[in-house]
């Protein structure tokens, strides 16, 4: 079972040639992890990759499909958790069809859905629906503050605590209209394909041109099918696309398992006992002593 749609369809399977190619990185961490046989349940397996600089690792495939509703799965992700934790990932993120029966084993692993997507793919060229005006451009470095207050604006705080974009390097399109940018896409290019993720304000005028505009834009997509993955936060982009020739995957769910807790620091509950006190004259204040041996 694929859990990373992104890598799956611009490089194939995840234990396919160019998925193994596309590993050979040395600023990527990759683990594959195994839990045995037991029970007349056969080995379950499972590969997580975590990129230098990112707060998340991704849980990119989980095998073999008829053994992921067993409670092996969860012994598994627990030992891949532990692995991503131990490389300093904040979280271990994965994408899982709704009917899938890992869903509920992975629930109970500690993953939380943070949101819902699914992907459109588009197959026929679209040369007879270019727009008149296209407002597309590459993002620059530039363009990262815009980028960012869009993504602030736009993206549900507990998608924002999965995917982070604080730590993320922008690579994608900008959508400008009189100067503003009103729409971003990250994009991912591989030998098989192309996907895009788009984030798209409201407040734009004919989203119909605009999303047909930046699929004509994207390079090659005649020997390569366009796919586009859209968020729950960004449903309404759905009725847009429907209009094109495009087919549909199943929803899915995005988990995210939390790799860390958020804790006060000990200077900062000083400080909040200090206000407290000093807003409260009349109450004494306490204090502990240590004694050295």
């Amino acid at each position: 079972m694929i859990t990373d749609s992104a890598q799956a369809l611009t490089y194939g399977s995840p234990i396919g040639p160019l998925a193994v190619l596309a590993r050979i990185n040395p600023s990527v961490e990759n683990h594959t992890g195994i839990c045995p046989a037991r029970d007349g349940v056969p080995a379950i397996f499972g590969h997580i990759q975590f990129n230098a600089g990112e707060r998340s690792a991704r849980l990119a495939y989980l095998m073999p499909g008829d053994a992921l509703g067993s409670a092996s799965l969860t012994a598994l992700l627990e030992k891949l958790a532990t692995r991503a934790g131990e490389w300093g990932a904040f979280h271990l993120v994965a994408e899982i069809d709704e009917t899938s029966p890992a869903l509920d084993q992975m629930r109970h692993s500690g993953f939380t859905v943070y949101a819902w997507q699914r992907i459109w793919q588009f197959r026929a060229s679209l040369e007879n629906h270019k727009p008149e005006t296209n407002g597309w451009e590459l993002s620059t470095n530039i363009d990262e503050n815009a980028i960012r207050n869009l993504y602030q604006s736009l993206v549900p705080p507990l998608v924002q605590s999965a995917e982070p974009l604080t730590s993320r390097r922008l690579q994608g399109w900008v959508y400008r209209h009189e100067g503003e940018i009103l729409a971003y896409v990250e994009a991912v290019y591989g030998p098989l394909g192309i996907y895009l993720q788009p984030l798209i304000h409201p407040a734009v005028e004919n989203v119909s041109q605009v999303v047909t505009g930046l699929l004509v834009r994207q390079p090659n997509q005649v020997n390569r099918p366009v796919y586009m993955a859209i968020r729950s936060y960004q449903a309404w982009l759905e009725t847009v696309v429907r209009d094109l020739e495009c087919q549909v995957g199943p929803r899915q769910g995005l988990l995210v398992k939390h790799l860390v807790a958020q804790v006060r620091s000990a200077a900062m509950v000083r400080h909040s006992m200090l206000e407290k006190y000093s807003a409260e004259p009349n109450v004494p204040m306490v204090h502990n002593a240590s004694t050295r041996k």
